[in-house]
């Protein structure tokens, strides 16, 4: 069920104003959290000592468990710095007063929705109806290859 075209679909002030809070806090903390990873001494050691990790001997398997904390922190790193690009863009959005409406359907995305998710930009049903389309173009992808 649509609105009329003519009628604006938004959040009011007071729930932006909300949302623009939580997302704040959000940001904030996702911040301090890479940080700690960029201070950790396994994120920064192997620069700063050409490659070697400072503190540690030389042994195969102690060598292999560091790279690997080492490969663990840039993953970590790389998601919450993609976390924090769809923070941005939500705050954003509330900027220009369309946070909250969902991209496909146009309708406000319920509160409960975005308080879990405040990144959030389609409804629940929109977003499954989204995965369901994925997942029947991947189907179709893969019966395309097994025909060649």
């Amino acid at each position: 069920m649509s609105k009329a075209k003519d009628v604006e679909v938004r959040m009011s002030d007071e729930d932006l104003k909300f949302f623009e809070e939580l997302l704040k806090q959000r940001r904030a903390k996702l911040v301090e959290e890479l940080r700690n990873i960029e201070d950790s001494n396994l994120f920064t050691s192997q620069s700063n000592h050409g490659g070697e990790l400072s503190g540690y001997t030389n042994h195969l398997a102690d060598a292999a468990s560091d790279y690997t904390t080492l490969d663990t922190n840039f993953g970590l790193a790389e998601r919450e710095g993609r976390y924090l690009t769809y923070i941005e863009r939500a705050l954003s959005r509330i900027k220009k007063g369309t946070y909250g409406v969902c991209n496909t359907c146009k309708e406000l995305i319920p509160k409960r929705r975005l308080e879990a998710v405040p990144t959030a930009t389609r409804c629940v049903s929109c977003k499954e109806e989204g995965k369901k389309q994925e997942a029947l173009e991947m189907q179709m992808e893969m019966a395309k290859q097994k025909k060649k």
